[in-house]
This record gives C-alpha cells, structure tokens and sequence, in this order.
C-alpha cells in the first residue's frame, strides 16, 4: 500500500475521501501537515499550525463572455493565438515552417535559456501507408479518405514545437517529428524527450527530442502496436504507463516495465529494448473498482507483433473502453475513460485501482455555468505538483475543467467551435505554473468561415486547428524537463 494512504487509514479516514483530497493537495506542504489537514476542509489549519493547502483554482469566478479569440476565460485571464493550421507561427524563421492540422496531445519543457518549449502532437490521418488501415477493412473512427487526400505530406502527422524565450515571446516554431501518421497523445520524459504513439489499429510509438535539431526520432517496439494515447512515467519504480483508444470493446490499460539492470537510473533514459509489455488485470471486476478500492494484476501482453486488439482474450486483461488521459504523481496513476466519463486512480504499491470520480459525483454542481454539466468526453489531463486536475472534453461543451477534491468541477475556459466538429486538445501548464497551452483541434480563427458553410467547405471539416495560450492571473507549481537532445 502506498505509504500516504497507510497512514490515513492508520488514522481511521475514508480511503475514497483522502484520494480525492490526494488530488487537491499531494505534494503542496510537508507530508505530515497536510496528511493532518485531509480530513476537514480545504481552508482548515493542520494540528502543527500549518495552513492545509487551498487550490487558487476554486475561486476564479465564471466564464465571461467570449473574447476576441472567441474563447470563455474567467476574469483576470487572457488568450493569444499562437499557431494555425497553414499558417508559420513565426515568419521569421528560416526555412519558413507551417503550423500542422489536427493538434493533439501537447506537452511543455524547460530550455537552459530560461524559456521553454511546448509541443504538439498532429493527428492528421495519412492514408499513404498500409498500416492506417483496419485490417478488418473498416477504418478507424473518424477516419475519411477525402481528408487524407487534401493533406500534404508534411501534414501527415508527427510533432511540432513552439519555442520561447525567458520573457514568454515565441521565437521559434519547427517540426520534431516526421513519417508518422494520426498522432494522438504522448508524454515528457525526465530525460528531456516526448514520446508519443499514433492512434490506429496498429500505431506505433515514437520518441523524439522537443529541440531544433535534436535527433532523428526512434521507433519503441516495446510499448506494442495499438492506438496509442497518452503517456506517463514513474522512473521511480521503472514503468510508463500508456492508454488506448480505439475500441470500447478492446481497450486496455498498459505499461511497460524494466528491471534494474536495464534502467539502472531513474532520470535516466533506459535501454527500451529490454522493456516489457503488460496490460492490466482487474479480477474483481471492473464494476468492484467503481465501487471501492480493488486488487490489480499485471500480467504479460502478447506481444507477438500484431496489433494488442487482435490479442483480446488471448490474456487476462480488463476493459477501459476509450481510456485517454494518464499522469503520475507521488506514487499514484490517474487516468480517464471516456465511455464512461471516469477518473481512476492506481496505487501502484498498494496494486489497487479505484475511480474516484464518475458523472454521479457532481451532483453538487458548482456556482458557475453550465458546471451543472458534468464532464463529458473525459480526454487528456494535465496535474500540478499539489494535485489539481485539469481535464479537456472531446466534444461535450468545449471547455477545459479543474477537477476539485470534493467532487465539483470549475470551469477553467471554453473554446469556439461545433463540438462534433472539433475538440479541445494538447492541455498543459508551460514551466513558469501561469501560462496554459491549449488547441482546438479542426477549429479555425475566427471570422475564416461562416459557420453555416463550414460542413461544406473546400477546406474538409476534419483538417484544421488553432493553438492558444492562455495566461493566468496566478502560479501553479509544476515541474517540467529540461529539454534534451534524443541521444
């Protein structure tokens, strides 16, 4: 058992209670403190005299009316186009370089300058190899020949940067990755890369560096073939976990781990040829999760070279229909599922999974509007160190939440555009804790096309996509990578 939660049942708390208040507060003051301070209120003072963590999140007010990039943002806050599909995010660079259509999953480094580095995922679907095909003959969700026709090469797919400088302006934009296909999502590695994996049938991963000219990407057989989404790594204890989204019916829940030998140091990248793929057993059930703390195995995946869901029920393994979003923080994984709307936590010591929130526990909706909704279309998250959850809806009403320890959600912002169309992709937290980076993902600026004309206009409905920042009024803490070459 995580040694947190040993404590708080030492102590006679509600294990479902302490992780929801793990989310709010994990990290933000000596263990001790705010372990004291969990089970009361989030304005409460701990037995010592600490004062319990209080996330600046819970008091933002609501969404005001769109701005003039069209997005909802609370007061105080502000939005600045960064990058649009077809267009170079900076004129000055040479060679000049065009933002890619469909950004994805993002993620944000530090650079030895005093800047930083956020990349994109494109997830383009490029029909030019065999491999962006079902070998059932059905394509993947969402996928139509008529967009793929319209991509050039350099659109089909990969990884992009934005690059600032010490002071917040953007001084360069370039490809990272190139010859991949339907990138999705990814992760930051302690050691300066992005991995991040193309969401077909039988995709694979990719590493690459976030610099200018910091290698030639490499292929990682040991995460499998599969329609990879996000990453998340415990150097800690040799893992990093890796969800899919292909199939409700099929999804499963991944890592990949190494022994000591062949990740000898935990910052440090390890030998990925020796990792291993495994996939996750719930014996109980995953309705047992739903309901409470819950055994988890990991047991071996058959990896053999086809694709994992041509593997189901070659191995004992658990359904997450359309799990999306992973992050790691102090001895805990949290993903979401999408079919479900489900936020899960794995205690990776105690190898127990639970959910920790589901659509029925907003029932306490917030002040603000349209909080009444629950989220809806769970994707990508993003954490701080002190546990504050920001999750991004595909579809549902276009906005990014905070999820809060008692079960609430604030809203965070709204972006334009028709929610079956489009959405809101690439959530992350730039190194300084007050800028956000956020896409809508075949969203365009506003004014480029009457919204009447848009499902029939020349540019295909699936091929575009805006990136924004959006600067906050105050800090999180985060701690980012320093970006590194891929060596």
């Amino acid at each position: 058992m995580n040694p947190l939660l040993k404590e708080a049942e030492r102590k006679g708390w509600s294990r479902r209670l302490f992780l929801r208040n793990l989310l709010f507060s994990a990290g933000s003051v000596a263990t001790a403190s705010w372990l004291t301070a969990c089970g009361g209120s989030s304005s409460s003072s701990s037995s010592n005299g600490s004062a319990a963590f209080s996330s600046k999140f819970r008091n933002i007010g609501p969404l005001q009316e769109p701005n003039d990039d069209g997005i909802r943002l609370p007061l105080g806050f502000t939005s600045r186009q960064l990058a649009v599909f077809g267009e170079p995010p900076v004129p000055s660079v040479d060679p000049l370089f065009f933002w890619h259509s469909d950004p994805d999953g993002g993620g944000t480094f530090r650079t030895d300058d005093g800047g930083w580095i956020y990349v994109s995922n494109s997830e383009a679907r490029d029909l030019t190899t065999i491999r962006d095909q079902d070998p059932t003959g059905e394509f993947r969700r969402n996928l139509d020949r008529d967009t793929a026709a319209f991509l050039p090469p350099f659109f089909g797919g990969g990884v992009s940067a934005l690059r600032f400088d010490a002071a917040g302006n953007l001084v360069d934009a370039y490809p990272c990755q190139r010859g991949t296909t339907t990138n999705c999502s990814g992760g930051a590695t302690p050691w300066g890369t992005w991995i991040n994996g193309e969401e077909i049938w039988d995709g694979k991963m990719f590493e690459c560096s976030p610099l200018r000219d910091g290698g030639e990407a490499v292929e990682l057989p040991c995460f499998g073939r599969k329609a990879h989404e996000m990453v998340a790594v415990d150097a800690e204890r040799r893992a990093i976990y890796h969800t899919e989204d292909i199939d409700t019916e099929t999804d499963r829940f991944y890592r990949t781990a190494w022994t000591s030998s062949s990740w000898p140091v935990a910052n440090e990248r390890p030998d990925m040829a020796a990792g291993k793929l495994q996939v996750l057993y719930v014996p109980a059930g995953i309705d047992a999760a739903r309901a409470g703390p819950t055994p988890i195995v990991w047991n071996d995946a058959i990896d053999d070279g086809r694709a994992q869901p041509a593997t189901v029920g070659e191995v004992d393994a658990t359904i997450f229909g359309g799990n999306e979003g992973v992050w790691y923080l102090n001895g805990f994984i949290f993903f979401s599922t999408k079919s479900d709307d489900n936020i899960w936590a794995i205690d990776i010591d105690g190898e127990t999974i639970e959910s920790i929130y589901a659509p029925r526990d907003d029932v306490a909706g917030s002040p603000f509007d349209n909080a009444e909704e629950p989220l809806t279309g769970v994707d990508n998250i993003a954490m701080t160190l002190d546990g504050e959850m920001l999750v991004v809806e595909d579809g549902g009403f276009m906005r990014c939440m905070v999820l809060l320890p008692d079960r609430t959600t604030i809203p965070l912002l709204q972006l334009p555009g028709n929610p079956s169309l489009t959405e809101v992709t690439g959530i992350a937290i730039a190194p300084t804790g007050d800028r956000l980076y956020v896409s809508g993902q075949r969203s365009r600026p506003l004014g480029l096309l009457p919204p009447e004309l848009e499902p029939g206009s020349p540019i295909p409905t699936r091929v575009a996509g805006v990136t924004y920042e959006i600067q906050m009024p105050f800090k999180v803490r985060v701690d980012r990578p320093l970006a590194k070459a891929l060596s």
